[in-house]
């Protein structure tokens, strides 16, 4: 659905604000031509439908970060952090001397603010956003 979305989406773009529209017959013209844009692209209204659903969800889903994280949880997102390659060989040793400093911490440590923000942009940078 992705491949076939990103080919008419700049036309999809266009034309649903034109469903806004107070002329009757504008409407109608408007929802038929989405219609056979979709259908171009493959797609049909109940493909649109879900693909509103999933941005609405992640919209709605909370973004990650570590500010919040007990340290058992942390750690084991560290290392999975660790593992990706974009982060550097320096990120790997800091982030493996934090992973060692958590492993003694009680369950209601909190990391400072410059580490889960260091932390949290190498995590949006690993992953995308998270």
């Amino acid at each position: 659905m992705t491949a076939s979305l990103s080919a008419i989406g700049p036309r999809l773009a266009k034309l649903l604000p034109l469903l806004s529209s107070d002329q009757p017959g504008e409407v109608v013209a408007t929802a038929r031509a989405i219609g056979l844009t979709l259908k171009r692209g493959g797609l049909d209204w109940h493909d649109l439908a879900a693909l509103v659903t999933s941005a609405a969800k992640r919209q709605a889903a909370p973004v990650f970060t570590f500010a919040n994280l007990a340290p058992r949880t942390a750690r084991k997102q560290i290392a999975l952090l660790a593992a990706r390659p974009t982060v550097t060989l320096q990120d790997r040793v800091r982030l493996e001397r934090l992973r060692q400093w958590l492993h003694g911490q009680a369950g209601s440590v909190r990391l400072p603010a410059d580490q889960v923000q260091w932390l949290d942009g190498l995590w949006r940078a690993a992953f995308a956003g998270g």
